[in-house]
């Protein structure tokens, strides 16, 4: 390793200054904060100082230290290009984060509970990508989680965010339920949770298979990643958490965390389909129809929120959805790679785009005291306005900037797919990938016109707000912060096309193959395709009514939406976010209520009988005792009376009975 320990130090350090910033905090608060930024910043240079062990294959793969002797609980990290790829850009985005974060909350109060929250955030998260064993890994899903439950109810004494949190925490849960039941599933029938052993010995998912568990053990996982990812039916804890949470934090979105777990796992239920097992095919189905669902469902509810941060949580949920496609579709192909690479490189540039997006938010939201788009026009500032076109242009699929690059892969895979099932034989398949291939292309239009709408409501000329509306300038280690993140990631923005070819060759070992060797291999197989004239056809669909309303502002969207009425019951039916989120809150509410009436009808009959019990018990023993110690005196003479009695019948009975 270039820096001794790299693999180790990478997480705990991050956890030691979650440790130890309670009592630093009470020595100063802002020491607090210094300590944050330094236990970051060491993390990321432990991580970054990984790569070239990477490229020049020197790393061992994986190391292993056990918890107790001779037990199978151990703690251990594998170091593989995925891992290493995923902690470098968790810990450069965390950093640029942080440092943030020391100019935006340097106000609040509750400095040293946010420092504790997320470096033990970035500690967990860690431990979920460096992690060589499924148990490892869970602790640190829960830790994530249990951080993100206490940054969205941050401000628990305003009760909907306090409420928010509460929301945040049960639906996390329900599916890591499920991630934690497949854990233990996969343990019984494998004897090991080591990620490496898993994927080297089969015979367990033969024996799923032959068992009919094999689907539903795989299902149960996607759906641990379905909630972490915000994926629907999942989905709506995240823009309200996000909206809630403390603005800076939003950049630090642990939904990337799912679609890293199931790109670790891809390879090991791949084999299970190309052995033939029961099931596999249609829990691929399943994952790709549930990402292609999400990035359309997500993004038809962006296009009418006002919130800046729930607009950006539906397009990271929608970009996700993407992500969870291409893995869904590699597993559906008899060659992982193309959906693979496809994959993992969206949610790696995705990641900086998501936090160029929501440090750029919080930047104008700090700047106008307000997180509501009609409140932000008129705020000038070349900074911001750089930051949001790098990253609303490639969010919109704009070419030739890397998300026409990223979707317009993914649904050449798609494409490619259903050609492959047309050859095999296998017509639902071949069905399957083209309607797959069509809910991408929707995607693709509906993200372009959500973007430009956000764009264009935050570089109006001016506010919808009030005209005395005081303006905050944000301070200079803000825009320091930002202006890192932009170059970091214009860099990843505009060189898209001429980066993957370098990708291919970083995740070589984990593919077996190089599917592109060099950008012209890139453009053969992604300009020629049907995929191509059909994304810029979408784009362009879904991004001139957004230009002509919120841009160019020849047409009033109010007014527009008040003289038809369709557009109204539809405009009504997205902002209201399909309904879903009303559903969850009948089911919790309607849970209550049944719990309320059990509390009445059964827990208080109970209660009754209980106390009737205890009532009888306690008199018969009071009488008892009473009887036994002689204070009823009437009731021993009798009881004299009747032995004596019964004594005499005895004696005459036992002397005339022979």
């Amino acid at each position: 390793m270039l820096l001794p320990y790299a693999p180790w130090l990478c997480w705990l350090i991050p956890i030691i200054g979650t440790a130890v910033t309670p009592l630093v905090g009470a020595i100063r608060r802002k020491f607090s904060s210094y300590l944050a930024v330094l236990s970051i910043g060491m993390s990321a240079l432990f991580s970054l100082s990984m790569i070239p062990d990477i490229y020049l294959g020197t790393a061992q793969p994986d190391l292993t230290i056990p918890w107790i002797s001779n037990s199978i609980i151990q703690v251990g990290v594998c170091i593989d290009p995925l891992s290493v790829l995923m902690v470098s850009v968790i810990t450069c985005i965390g950093f640029l984060v942080t440092i943030f974060s020391v100019a935006y909350m340097q106000q609040e109060p509750s400095l040293t509970r946010f420092w504790f929250l997320i470096q033990l955030f970035i500690g967990g998260y860690v431990v979920i990508v460096m992690a060589d064993n499924l148990l490892f890994m869970f602790i640190g899903w829960e830790i994530v989680g249990i951080c993100c439950t206490g940054l969205a109810a941050f401000w628990y004494k305003d009760p909907k965010k306090a409420h928010i949190g509460l929301k945040t925490f049960l639906v996390l849960h329900i599916a890591d339920v499920l991630l934690l039941a497949s854990i233990l599933i996969i343990y019984a029938y494998s004897h090991t949770l080591n990620i490496t052993e898993l994927s080297q010995n089969n015979n367990w998912m033969g024996e799923l298979s032959r068992a009919g568990l094999l689907f539903i053990t795989a299902l149960m996982f996607f759906g641990g990643a379905v909630g972490k990812a915000a994926q629907f039916p999942l989905q709506e804890w995240l823009p309200d958490a996000l909206a809630a949470s403390p603005s800076c934090f939003n950049a630090l979105t642990e939904c990337l965390a799912g679609p890293f777990l199931m790109a670790r796992v891809l390879p090991i239920f791949h084999e299970a389909s190309l052995m033939g097992y029961s099931g596999m095919v249609n829990f691929f189905l399943v994952m790709t129809f549930m990402g292609a669902l999400t990035a359309v469902i997500s993004a038809l509810i962006a296009m009418t929120q006002v919130n800046i941060f729930k607009v950006l949580s539906y397009g990271i949920s929608s970009m996700i959805g993407y992500m969870m496609a291409a893995f869904g579709l590699a597993g559906l192909m008899t060659d992982m790679s193309w959906g693979y690479l496809a994959g993992t490189f969206l949610l790696t540039v995705d990641a900086f785009l998501s936090a160029l997006l929501f440090l750029t938010a919080a930047y104008i939201s700090y700047a106008v005291g307000s997180d509501n788009l009609h409140h932000m026009g008129g705020f000038k500032s070349r900074i911001a306005h750089r930051s949001m076109e790098v990253g609303a242009l490639a969010l919109a699929g704009i070419p030739p900037l890397s998300g026409f690059w990223c979707t317009n892969w993914i649904q050449t895979v798609a494409w490619d797919l259903a050609a492959e099932a047309g050859e095999k034989g296998q017509f639902m398949l071949m069905i399957s990938s083209y309607v797959i291939f069509a809910l991408l292309i929707i995607g693709a239009g509906i993200t372009a016109f959500y973007s430009l709408r956000m764009m264009g409501l935050l570089f109006r000329k001016e506010s919808y707000g009030s005209k005395e509306k005081v303006i905050r300038m944000p301070p200079s280690l803000m825009r320091i912060s930002l202006v890192a993140t932009l170059v970091i990631t214009a860099f990843l923005d505009f060189l898209a096309l001429l980066l993957i070819p370098s990708f291919n060759k970083f995740l070589l070992p984990l593919l077996g193959a190089l599917t592109f060797s060099n950008i012209v291999d890139v453009l053969m197989y992604i300009v020629p395709s049907i995929s191509t004239v059909l994304t810029c056809v979408a784009v362009a669909v879904g991004g001139y009514p957004a230009y002509q309303l919120y841009i160019a502002r020849r047409v009033n969207p109010v007014k527009l939406i008040e003289e038809h009425r369709f557009l109204g019951k539809v405009y009504g039916f997205l902002w209201k976010r399909c309904y879903i989120d009303a559903f969850y809150h009948k089911v919790a509410y309607g849970t209550i209520a049944f719990s309320n009436i059990v509390h009445k009808r059964l827990e208080r009959s109970i209660d009754r009988l209980n106390y009737f019990l205890a009532h009888f018990v306690t008199s018969f023993t009071r009488r008892f005792r009473k009887t036994h110690t002689g204070v009823l005196s009437y009731n021993m003479l009798t009881a004299f009376v009747g032995a004596i009695i019964l004594i005499v019948l005895l004696l005459l009975f036992g002397g005339v009975i022979p």
